[in-house]
């Protein structure tokens, strides 16, 4: 009986999240039953019907890893013997490079290798995206596509996604709905039928009508996301986030809503947006340079004048921190070029840092980038990289 309720209650946990419902403490509760084996996470996959399980498996290989367990048996290792640390010749200007111990590489991958086997190199994110169709058709976006249905042409060549609709006759018909998916390491361009143009991240998703109608465009995001809404005062554009929505008429903006995040953060370059909270009826209304971040969870919000420059580098090909704490920035890092990152030491997480590099870096120049601060030391092995603070 015991296993028949905590069956119900992970099949209620599931229907949840899909319907954006999910509580903090519940998706935790989720990812721990997910995460215990690999028929749990195949079950989650097939009940959610996870499309890109089926199609990025990096995806999958990278939530087979229990996190917690795995920086447990390195931290244990650490404590019991002390390696030595790669030091890169960038730090110390041509000085000797030390090999860390192999035993934490060992423990990270969970397969045996050799110490001098070379470090693999990280390549940064580039074009590809899966597009999902009304019917359940799947395209991979890696090759150039041409399709037509009912006065609509969907062309895709160099990373950008263009919806044309050629029937200007305006009627009332069945609206259909494409997904556009971005893995980790990915990002896309795509132009909707009424010409809005969204700069997509990675590890993104946006859902959107083939062709508008009714009394606004809809679309709904999960990630991160750039907007140059095409202006239409009689029809205005909403972007979705579970229960926050922002309404425009036409503006160019930013927004952050990535799922394992607290905060959606939206951003206005210009233009004005209304920030409306369903769950609560809270509204706000935004100026060019606003930022408005507000709590998923309790709805707490804060609305500063910014740079925008800061958060919209991405789409430029950048990396922009200003005075920001290093955990954040390697939660931007990993998305982008597909790493796990594990920090031997918390203190090392609120570190700050600020500066603006390439975005198509090789992630180890990245790296090294930061290591010349003396502040902190990077160990990578496969697609892991291990953060410690230098004493």
């Amino acid at each position: 009986m015991n296993k028949l309720n905590s069956s119900f209650k992970i099949a209620n946990l599931i229907t949840k999240r899909l319907k954006g419902k999910l509580s903090l403490e519940e998706g935790l509760v989720l990812d721990e039953w997910k995460y215990e084996n690999k028929e749990n996470l195949n079950l989650y996959h097939k009940l959610s019907k996870n499309p890109e399980t089926n199609y990025f498996k990096n995806e999958e290989q990278l939530e087979t890893v229990k996190k917690e367990e795995i920086w447990h048996k390195i931290n244990t290792n650490l404590q019991e013997k002390k390696t030595r640390r790669i030091r890169t010749e960038f730090l110390k200007y041509a000085a000797s490079i030390i090999v860390i111990g192999i035993s934490t590489f060992f423990l990270i991958n969970s397969i045996p290798d050799k110490a001098t086997k070379k470090i693999a190199q990280i390549s940064p994110g580039k074009n590809q995206a899966l597009l999902m169709r009304d019917r359940g058709e799947t395209i991979i976006l890696d090759e150039f596509v041409k399709l037509k249905e009912d006065g609509l042409e969907i062309n895709n060549d160099g990373g950008h996604l263009v919806y044309t609709n050629n029937d200007k006759t305006p009627r009332q018909e069945k609206i259909t709905y494409n997904s556009l998916i971005i893995p980790k390491g990915g990002e896309y361009n795509l132009t909707l039928s009424d010409g809005t143009k969204i700069w997509l991240n990675s590890n993104s998703k946006l859902r959107y009508p083939t062709k508008f109608s009714g009394k606004e465009r809809l679309v709904e995001l999960e990630g991160e996301a750039y907007f140059e809404v095409s202006k239409n005062k009689d029809f205005p554009f909403v972007v979705k986030m579970n229960d926050i929505q922002i309404k425009v008429l036409g503006t160019s903006f930013n927004v952050n809503a990535y799922s394992e995040e607290n905060e959606v953060i939206t951003t206005l370059i210009e233009g004005k947006v209304e920030v409306n909270d369903k769950r609560r009826n809270q509204k706000e209304i935004l100026a060019p340079n606003d930022q408005f971040c507000i709590n998923k969870y309790n709805g707490n919000f804060k609305k500063n004048n910014v740079n925008t420059d800061i958060y919209t580098a991405w789409k430029d090909g950048r990396f922009v921190f200003h005075n920001e704490k290093l955990k954040d920035i390697m939660t931007r890092l990993s998305r982008w070029y597909d790493v796990q990152v594990f920090f031997q030491n918390s203190e090392s997480k609120d570190i700050r840092f600020s500066g603006d590099l390439a975005r198509y870096e090789d992630f180890k120049s990245i790296l090294e980038m930061i290591e010349f601060t003396e502040k902190v030391t990077f160990t990578i092995k496969n697609r892991s990289v291990l953060v410690e603070k230098i004493h």
